[in-house]
């Protein structure tokens, strides 16, 4: 069995503030979130598309 992440890094509004993400903030956010998963160990991290 492997444990892991799976995102399609969707870019959607913050329902709080109102603020949407640039395309280029999710990405580094989604660099991030891979990294954390690597040093927490982490057996997968899945990147998907949606459309």
């Amino acid at each position: 069995m492997q444990f892991g992440i799976f995102s399609v890094g969707d870019v959607t509004t913050d329902p709080t503030t109102g603020r949407t993400p640039t395309e280029g903030e999710r990405i580094k956010a989604m660099v991030a979130i891979a990294q954390k998963a690597e040093e927490v160990g982490l057996d997968v991290f899945a990147t998907g598309e949606h459309h």
